[in-house]
C-alpha cells in the first residue's frame, strides 16, 4: 500500500516537471529585450569630413541604468567610428561619429551599429546606419 502511493504521488510530479520545458519551447523567445535608436539612421560625408548620430534605447525598467558596450562592423575602407560615452547607460545616450578619410572614395554602406549589455547575462541588440560617402 505504501508503495502504491508512492508511485502515485511520484507520477504528477514528474509530469509536472515535464511540462514547463515543453510549455517553454512553445513559446516563441523574444530576442531584442531592448531597442536601440540611431537619430538620424542615415548619413552623408564628404571625404575628410565627419557626421553623427544620436544613438538612445528603450528598454524595460529592469535594463534602466545598465552599462552597453557599444561597436560598429561594415565600416568602408578609410571610415573611422568613435563612441562618445563607449558605454553608456540604457535609459542614457551616446553620440556616434564617423569621420571620412580625405582619401575615402565614394561609396554606400550599411554600418551595423551592436549594442551588448555589460552583465553577467549579456543582451545585444543591433540596427543599422546607412552611410552614403559623397565625392568631392
Amino acid at each position: 500500500m505504501v508503495r502504491r502511493m508512492l508511485v502515485r504521488s511520484m507520477v504528477p510530479a514528474a509530469l509536472l516537471l515535464a511540462l514547463p520545458a515543453a510549455a517553454a519551447a512553445a513559446v516563441p523567445v523574444q530576442q531584442d529585450e531592448y531597442t536601440m535608436i540611431l537619430s538620424p539612421a542615415a548619413g552623408v560625408v564628404t571625404p575628410g569630413a565627419t557626421t553623427a548620430t544620436l544613438v538612445t534605447f528603450t528598454a524595460p525598467r529592469y535594463l534602466r541604468d545598465t552599462r552597453v558596450q557599444l561597436s560598429t562592423a561594415g565600416l568602408p575602407g578609410g571610415v573611422a567610428a568613435k563612441f562618445y560615452p563607449l558605454t553608456p547607460r540604457i535609459g542614457a545616450a551616446s553620440v556616434l561619429t564617423l569621420t571620412a578619410a580625405a582619401t575615402t572614395s565614394p561609396t554606400q554602406s550599411a554600418v551595423t551599429v551592436t549594442a551588448i549589455t555589460l552583465s553577467s547575462d549579456p543582451i545585444g541588440t543591433s540596427t543599422t546606419f546607412d552611410l552614403t560617402i559623397n565625392g568631392r
